[in-house]
């Protein structure tokens, strides 16, 4: 399905785990740039490597821990 997200960005937060990461993996799936934003330093860097799997090669994915 196209969403037309094509250079779109979406800000995501709890993106680490459950359905905030479910959801960037689709965004970028579909064209977003994403910003996922969690608290976890940790487990906010494998969401990011996660979600860049999911996106295309020039999608733009960043992670920002935040409380």
């Amino acid at each position: 399905m196209d969403l037309e997200l094509t250079g779109r960005r979406a800000v995501v937060t709890g993106g680490s785990r459950g359905i905030g990461l479910a959801t960037a993996k689709a965004l970028a799936a579909e064209g977003a740039d994403v910003a996922l934003v969690a608290r976890g330093a940790d487990a906010l860097a494998a969401a990011v490597e996660a979600v860049r799997a999911h996106a295309g090669p020039d999608r733009t994915v960043v992670g920002l821990p935040a409380d």
